[in-house]
């Protein structure tokens, strides 16, 4: 399930990348695309540490686009969102899971001892 979150989250921000629109430079996409591919790669192979390091290059990407102004606000804000999501799941898929706490058996009745049900009727008593 997690690696079908991961892969769809790093579709949608691979597809928001790939815009024709004038809010990001076409050489920003390209390498923004570029790298959200490094980031995919290894994680449709499980390989969740390398995939966030991969992320990292990505968050690393947009900051200088931002900084040249090769991105608009919006763009800029979108992008994160998607970076944000995708950092999210692959933290959460490097989170072991818990072991579950071992129960113990319930106690066997003891054969000598009747249960409630078992009681024989007094004599003398009508139900």
């Amino acid at each position: 399930m997690r690696r079908l979150v991961i892969a769809a989250l790093l579709v949608v921000a691979l597809s928001g990348c790939a815009s024709e629109v004038a809010d990001l430079e076409a050489t920003t996409a390209t390498e923004l695309q570029t790298a959200v591919v490094a980031v995919a790669e290894p994680a449709a192979e499980g390989d969740f540490a390398t995939s966030l390091a991969q992320l990292d290059d990505v968050q690393k990407r947009l900051e200088t686009a931002i900084a040249d102004g090769a991105v608009s606000a919006g763009r800029a804000a979108s992008i994160q969102s998607a970076i944000d999501a995708v950092r999210a799941d692959l933290e959460l898929a490097l989170t072991p899971e818990p072991e579950p706490e071992p129960t113990a058996p319930a106690p066997e009745p003891d054969p000598g001892k009747p249960g409630k049900g078992d009681k024989p009727e007094k004599p003398g008593k009508d139900r």
